[in-house]
């Protein structure tokens, strides 16, 4: 069964509002940062080492008529599990820990992130989730590195594919709290009174940022937020990321050494930001879960650019489209 994209960032949603919410405490290096992407001849050096996991985040589909030797799959159940608001509880965080520990990684393990090219929010959630539970930093051993160009460039690059499903032996893996990779609304409201205290990303499109396609009660973009589109990140024919030296160019003007909190409409097409920012070397990076579909749609929040959503043009459209339906019948 598909995951559909909102269902899929309804994990960031809540992931990080459940832990994770203090950033001050996470020490992150450069040095560490240069090593998060990853190519084809890394995979086939390590793969197969003792506490080193490839992850396959694509569907079952895709997975069983062919994925990198000896990858596990990302159980469906972790891109719906939040589509409920009342699944939001404490409970949460021990069930993803016990499904890591399940797929065979361990606190001390190395996972390597890969999936379709094409879907390169998705991708990035699950390189983020992983940062999110301590990974990639001083609290924690475990490392996540990001296969960039998935199963397409290893296939182009002559890497063979395996259908039997992956058996690894379980694991335990602890999420360690502190990483900040997460930043709550409070957050993002400091720096709407005081933009010194951190730069925000808006990663949507710019008629989007504008206010003239609503995806929201409410159309617009935070206060202060830079609008740079998450699709700049890569290559719109191969989705692979674009060289370092553009990449740089692209966020010129967001201070490396200063806390930077990225959003978009449901935390997707942030997360890739996030991993791009992260290999380019920013430590202090945060997704603002909640994203423009919670921001837009609560009336205290301050907009710039507003517009509204047009509910007497939708329903005009819902009652055209059942004419048209009934006319058919």
């Amino acid at each position: 069964m598909k995951r559909s994209l909102s269902i899929m960032c309804s994990l960031i949603v809540c992931l990080s509002s459940v832990v994770f919410l203090s950033w001050q405490s996470a020490a992150f290096s450069s040095e560490m940062a240069s090593g998060l992407l990853v190519d084809t001849n890394f995979i086939k050096d390590n793969a197969g080492k003792p506490g080193w996991v490839i992850l396959d985040v694509r569907f079952p589909d895709e997975y069983g008529p062919g994925h990198i030797p000896g990858a596990v799959l990302l159980p469906g159940w972790i891109s719906k599990l939040f589509i409920d608001d009342t699944k939001r509880a404490a409970t949460v965080i021990p069930r993803l820990e016990r499904e890591m520990g399940g797929m065979g990684i361990g606190i001390d393990s190395h996972v390597i992130v890969y999936g379709r090219a094409s879907h390169t929010s998705w991708n990035a959630v699950m390189f983020w989730v992983l940062e999110s539970m301590g990974c990639n930093s001083s609290l924690s051993k475990c490392k996540v590195h990001f296969y960039d160009g998935g199963i397409d460039r290893w296939q182009a690059e002559g890497g063979a594919l395996e259908q039997a499903e992956t058996k690894v032996k379980a694991t335990t893996f602890k999420a360690v709290p502190g990483a900040g990779r997460g930043a709550i609304v409070d957050e993002v409201m400091d720096v709407v009174k005081d933009g010194k205290k951190a730069a925000i990303v808006d990663v949507r499109k710019a008629a989007e940022y504008e206010g003239l396609d609503v995806q929201a009660l409410r159309g617009g973009h935070i206060p202060k937020a830079v609008n740079i589109d998450y699709a700049g990140n890569f290559d719109p024919e191969t989705f692979r990321m674009r060289p370092p030296e553009e990449l740089k160019k692209l966020y010129k003007d967001i201070p490396s050494n200063s806390r930077v909190i990225t959003y978009c409409g449901t935390g997707a097409r942030a997360a890739y930001t996030y991993l791009v920012l992260r290999y380019l070397g920013y430590n202090n990076v945060a997704i603002y879960h909640d994203g423009w579909r919670v921001y837009g749609s609560n009336l205290n929040y301050p907009v710039e650019d507003e517009t509204w959503f047009d509910f007497q043009r939708v329903n005009r459209a819902v009652k055209a489209v059942q004419e048209l339906q009934e006319k058919s019948q």
